[in-house]
């Protein structure tokens, strides 16, 4: 197993994106405006990029829309390029062969992802023989060294536990293995950390740096945990309401945020160094979704709102530097 190639695909061409979604917008019957609404957004051959945004902004719509997971209900528009292929128009054959063995996904929660009547070993195997033509000694042999690879201990014994016999921690790490077995290009992680300790958080996060580095494989993160993007990130797109608000290098964004949603993110982060009583919130509410907003959606929570920003959804302006921001104070920039 360590030395079949990997799943049927290409790689893109030199400088182009491995991953490349252009205006993708998601919407439900009878909702007024998209769940979703014109998200563009690349990832480059091993890079990890990170979408940030509150519960309920889109981010993990966005994800599922890539491997086509998003239920039926929904409707995709846009286009969704991998290796300059359209994943939004290629064949049922064709998206099996993508899910899984070149496309992976860690979801949020293991317990639900994990099937609680298979051993976690059984399922690991599972995802290599859909993709690989091996037996199952080898599929399992494949599952212990993966399981290896992600610290879990004792794996030979491990790989026969399951789900509920391992801990938060450790399903997570299996969900991991299992999305790393067949060595895909893109490794999509949705809250990888959530409902973790901060202790398995740090360690999840150090092993997808070393994976990343050891399989060189791009990585997509979604979370709403700013420090995970700051300790992981190259790029980060910040979401609201189902709108890009800002796009940029991680090292800018935290040096200089152009959105106000961004600033009042960055503000409402707890610091290392001092002790507060009170963090600093963004004032108001999320909008329900599918609300329609005559202008900025941000503009009833902002500080820096006025008549204007009631009379056009702003675009993204390129700042400069890779950056780009929604927002009406930067209209006519010049860098």
């Amino acid at each position: 197993m360590s030395e079949a190639p990997l799943a049927t695909g290409s790689l893109p061409a030199a400088g182009a994106p491995l991953l490349s979604v252009r205006d993708l917008r998601l919407t439900v019957a009878g909702a007024g405006r998209p769940l979703v609404d014109g998200v563009s957004f690349d990832v480059p051959p091993g890079g990890v990029v990170g979408i940030v945004g509150e519960s309920g902004c889109g981010k993990s719509l966005t994800a599922l829309s890539v491997l086509r997971l998003t239920a039926p209900a929904i409707g995709v528009s846009g286009q969704i390029l991998f290796s300059g292929e359209d994943l939004l128009r290629v064949g049922a054959q064709r998206l099996r062969q993508v899910r899984g063995g070149e496309i992976a996904m860690v979801f949020q929660e293991p317990m639900t992802s994990l099937n609680s009547v298979f051993t976690v070993g059984d399922q690991i195997a599972e995802a290599i023989r859909t993709h690989y033509a091996v037996s199952r000694r080898a599929a399992r042999a494949t599952a212990i060294e993966f399981l290896a690879k992600v610290g879990v201990p004792s794996p030979a014994t491990r790989v026969d536990n399951y789900p509920h016999q391992m801990s938060g921690g450790m399903r997570q790490r299996a969900m991991i293995a299992m999305a790393l077995a067949c060595r895909p290009k893109l490794l999509i992680a949705d809250e990888p950390t959530t409902a973790l300790d901060v202790t398995i958080q740090a360690q999840i996060l150090d092993l997808l740096r070393q994976l990343r580095a050891e399989f060189g494989m791009a990585v997509l993160i979604i979370t709403h945990d700013l420090g995970v993007v700051a300790d992981l990130a190259d790029e980060v797109v910040v979401m609201y309401a189902g709108r890009v608000v800002e796009q940029a290098p991680v090292a800018t964004l935290f040096a200089r945020p152009m959105h106000p949603y961004t600033e009042g993110l960055l503000r409402s982060a707890p610091p290392i160094d001092v002790d507060v009583e009170r963090l600093p919130t963004i004032p108001g509410t999320v909008p329900a979704p599918g609300l329609v907003m005559p202008g900025c959606r941000f503009a009833p929570r902002c500080g820096y709102a006025r008549a204007a920003c009631d009379q056009g959804e702003p675009p993204l302006i390129p700042l400069g530097g890779g950056q780009r921001a929604a927002c009406i104070r930067h209209r006519g920039y010049a860098p």
